[in-house]
């Protein structure tokens, strides 16, 4: 899903749990924008098509042109068989959803909107808000081909490699806060895809949108994001001014990576844990704040700023306990440190 840059006062406003909810907000808005119909539909019109290319994934992938609606169908039937093979795991879930509906979703959380937007710039569906509901379709003459290309064997080998890959783009994210896409890209053409041309390249893209939260830099390269990362410039330029990192990745850090939490940080949670439970305001969840602190943590926020953030969750007055908890917290995690495209693997 797109990052979209935005402008923050405190840290307060750049916790992992905010981050998610301004994401989707985003999502949200850029789904707003689509004309509301399918590619498929009997009733979409030529300007259709040129709106429905604008917001796709071949707008990026596609020399600007006028399109039209026999071209776009023509290449999403062509290349869907080996499409369907790459999607997130999410679109997998929500497009057995619409399969077994009969093609129409609707939307009760947000959760699977940043699925929705990306099964919308595929062009395989179209979608709807009225008031307060939002719906999802699939076209009828999608349902027959994509049933097909998910029964064939290939679509579970694919899926099998799908998921180690994905776990271990997780797991680097997780140990550096942001990953160049130039690696995944090479790895996934190679040991995923099995081949490297334009199509292959293309596919991988989306995938990589789909699948991780991304920016693109001034060459139109993606920059893949954990999702706590609050402000990536402040990261890339830390690297810049203290230089490249070297490290080697053992077993037990992409182990760590991969859930999301490393050994050395388990018994700095559990303490959190302990200090703050009971004491946080209604509208809290424990484990989401203290993920929260950790990812602050993780990106070298200062003691002071996240002991305001802290007290903002609170309903007592910070006890020394909870300090403690925190300070420890803030000492004893392990800083991002940003992987660039010269990564080995």
């Amino acid at each position: 899903m797109l990052r979209e840059a935005t402008v923050h006062a405190d840290w307060g406003e750049k916790t992992m749990s905010m981050l998610r909810e301004k994401q989707f907000e985003a999502c949200e808005r850029r789904l707003g924008a689509h004309p509301g119909v399918s590619l498929f539909s009997q009733e979409a019109t030529e300007l259709d098509a040129q709106k429905l290319w604008d917001g796709s994934y071949y707008r990026q992938e596609m020399p600007k042109t006028l399109v039209s609606l026999d071209d776009l169908r023509k290449r999403v039937a062509r290349q869907l068989p080996l499409e369907v093979r790459y999607l997130s795991q999410e679109e997998v879930a929500l497009l057995e959803r619409l399969l077994i509906s009969e093609g129409t979703v609707v939307l009760g959380e947000w959760d699977d909107i940043g699925a929705a937007e990306a099964l919308v710039s595929r062009l395989w569906c179209s979608f709807h808000m009225t008031d307060d509901v939002w719906s999802l379709d699939l076209p009828m003459d999608l349902h027959e081909p994509l049933l097909i290309a998910m029964n064939d064997p290939e679509y579970i080998r694919a899926r099998d490699v799908l998921f180690r890959y994905e776990a271990m783009i997780m797991g680097l994210l997780y140990i550096a806060g942001f990953l160049h896409s130039a690696q995944p890209m090479q790895l996934f053409l190679r040991d995923v895809a099995g081949q490297a041309d334009m199509l292959a390249a293309n596919i991988a893209r989306r995938y990589l949108q789909s699948t991780f939260e991304y920016m693109a830099d001034s060459h139109n390269e993606l920059i893949l994001l954990h999702p706590g990362l609050a402000d990536p410039y402040r990261l890339i330029a830390s690297m810049s001014i203290e230089g490249q990192f070297s490290i080697e990745l053992s077993q037990e850090m992409m182990a760590g990576g991969v859930n999301g939490l490393f050994a050395e940080e388990i018994p700095l949670q559990e303490a959190l844990y302990g200090a703050l439970n009971g004491f946080l305001r209604p509208e809290y969840d424990l484990a989401d704040v203290a993920e929260d602190l950790r990812m602050l943590a993780k990106q070298g926020v200062s003691l002071g700023e996240m002991e305001a953030v802290m007290s903002s969750m609170l309903c007592v007055l910070p006890t020394r306990a909870m300090k403690r908890a925190l300070e420890q917290l803030h000492q004893c995690t392990p800083h991002w440190i940003g992987l660039k495209a010269e990564l080995q693997h």
